[in-house]
């Protein structure tokens, strides 16, 4: 029976499930729209405020508090929508679990969090490769794999090149009885 290419343990965390949560956001038309509407009225405050505190119209003081206001409402939207992540990855992940990877030459085999279970290969939708995890989203779920839960450098690169299709490089063979060229 063949023997796995790697085994690895490590212990997935909220920090982990986070990490997951802030790779796949993405703005769907609608929450463009609600920002350029959240900005534009946070922008439009400015010809509420009383002319002698906000200044000339189209004056420089003017401009200066447009341009604070936009960035108020900028930094309010920014912190709604990291909260929302937050809660997001609290529910995904309630508690840190140790999870146990066996990488196979066509599957990884996951054991922990629950019951034991198979991931082929072929069965990954998407590999979504950070700087500092690889997540693999299947019709099952997500499994997210940090980068400092393995030893050697280039593991993440190397496992998620393999799940993408591309060969991984083959150091070129030195024939000794052969002269340098």
């Amino acid at each position: 029976m063949p023997e796995p290419l790697r085994t690895t343990t490590y212990t997935l965390t909220r920090a982990d499930a986070l990490a997951y949560a802030q790779a796949s956001a993405r703005f769907s038309p609608f929450g463009v729209l609600a920002l350029v509407l959240w900005l534009g009225f946070c922008g439009s405050l400015a010809f509420v405020l009383p002319r002698d505190w906000a200044g000339p119209l189209l004056g420089w003081s003017f401009s200066v508090l447009v341009s604070l206001l936009l960035a108020i409402g900028y930094v309010l939207a920014l912190t709604v929508i990291a909260f929302r992540q937050w809660l997001a990855a609290g529910q995904r992940l309630r508690h840190p679990q140790e999870l146990t990877v066996t990488e196979w030459p066509d599957r990884l085999e996951i054991v922990g969090g629950g019951l034991p279970r198979d991931l082929p290969l072929l069965d990954i939708r998407e590999s979504i490769p950070t700087r500092t995890h690889l997540f693999l989203v299947s019709d099952n779920g997500v499994l997210i794999l940090p980068a400092a839960a393995f030893a050697e450098e280039n593991v993440i690169d190397d496992l998620a090149a393999r799940i993408a299709g591309k060969p991984t490089p083959v150091a070129p063979k030195v024939d000794a009885a052969a002269p340098p060229a």
